[in-house]
C-alpha cells in the first residue's frame, strides 16, 4: 500500500464524483491506517506530524466513505 498515492487518488476521485472509486480507496486506506500503517501527508504545505496526518486521513476517509455510500455527488 502506498498511502500517499491512495490519498491523492481519493481526493481526485472525490473531485470527479467517482463514488465507486471513492468507496474502494477510502476502505483500503482505512484498513491500512487501522492496521497501524503509516499515514499519508494529508495537508500540503505544512508538516503537522504523523499524528495529525493520521487523524485527518481517518476523518477524511470516513467522511468520503459515508458520502459514497449515500450517493452524495456534491461536496457541501
Amino acid at each position: 500500500m502506498d498511502p500517499q498515492a491512495a490519498w491523492d487518488d481519493l481526493l481526485e476521485a472525490l473531485g470527479e464524483r467517482d463514488l465507486d472509486r471513492v468507496e474502494n480507496l477510502a476502505e483500503g486506506l482505512l484498513r491500512w491506517l487501522r492496521a497501524g500503517g503509516f499515514p499519508p501527508r494529508a495537508v500540503t504545505g505544512n508538516d503537522l506530524g504523523s499524528d495529525w496526518d493520521r487523524e485527518i486521513a481517518l476523518a477524511g476517509c470516513r467522511f468520503a466513505l459515508a458520502q459514497a455510500r449515500e450517493g452524495v455527488t456534491h461536496v457541501p
